[in-house]
C-alpha cells in the first residue's frame, strides 16, 4: 500500500504514530493502515495526523469470504472519532473515559453520515504529487477532520489546526519506510538533529 505524507513540513518531521499490516488469505502481509504525525511530540492532542488506509478491493479472503472496501463516509466518521478520542484527558476513571468513548462514536457517526452535506463536511482539493483530489473538510471545537479517496488507498486528516495548505506526497512501501525509518537507522530519536 502506498503510505501519504504530508508535505507541508519536512519528512524528517514526521514519525510514525501506528501502524496496522493486513493479509488476504495466504498471501503476502502487507502495512493496511499506517498513520504519521509530528515527530517529537509528546501528550495531549496532536496539531495534526495523517492517517492512510489500504484500499483493497473486493478480494478472497479467510473462510470462503472476501473483502469489501467500507464507503468512504466511514473513513469520515472514523476521522471524527479519532479527532474526538484524543481529547480524552488522561486520569479519568473508567466508567467515564467508556462514556466519552461511547460519545466519540456517537458524534462520528452521526457526523460521518453527513459527509455529502456541505453544511457539515466542506470540499476543497488536495494537492498529491501535483494532482488534485476532492478533499472533505470538517471544522468543530475540537480541531477537524478531513478525508479523500486517493484510489488506491483512503486518507484520514484530523488535529488541532488544519494545514494552510493540503499538500501531499504519495510514497511506495518501500520509499516510505526508508523516509519514515530514517532517524532511528541514524541511531536518534524521530525529529532530533
Amino acid at each position: 500500500m502506498p503510505v501519504v505524507l504530508p508535505r507541508w513540513v519536512s519528512s524528517g518531521a514526521v514519525e510514525v504514530v501506528s501502524s496496522g499490516r493486513g493479509r488476504v488469505g495466504a498471501g503476502p502481509e502487507y502495512w493496511d493502515d499506517v498513520s504519521v504525525g509530528p515527530a517529537g511530540h509528546r501528550g495531549g492532542p496532536r496539531p495534526w495526523t495523517v492517517r492512510t488506509l489500504a484500499r483493497r478491493g473486493c478480494r478472497p479472503g479467510r473462510n470462503v469470504g472476501w473483502t469489501v472496501d467500507p464507503p468512504l463516509d466511514r473513513a469520515a466518521a472514523t476521522a471524527v472519532v479519532e479527532l474526538l478520542l484524543q481529547q480524552i484527558p488522561a486520569g479519568l476513571p473508567g466508567e467515564d473515559v467508556r462514556a466519552m468513548v461511547d460519545q466519540a462514536g456517537d458524534t462520528g457517526d452521526r457526523v460521518g453520515r453527513r459527509l455529502l452535506d456541505e453544511r457539515t463536511w466542506a470540499r476543497t482539493e488536495a494537492d498529491v504529487d501535483g494532482h488534485a483530489f476532492v478533499l472533505w473538510f470538517h471544522r468543530r471545537a475540537e480541531g477537524f477532520a478531513a478525508v479523500a479517496d486517493l484510489g488506491l488507498c483512503v486518507l484520514l486528516v484530523h488535529g488541532q489546526v488544519p494545514p494552510d495548505v493540503w499538500v501531499f506526497a504519495l510514497l511506495w512501501p518501500e520509499q516510505a519506510q526508508a523516509v519514515l525509518d530514517r532517524p532511528r537507522r541514524a541511531g536518534q530519536r524521530p525529529g532530533s538533529r
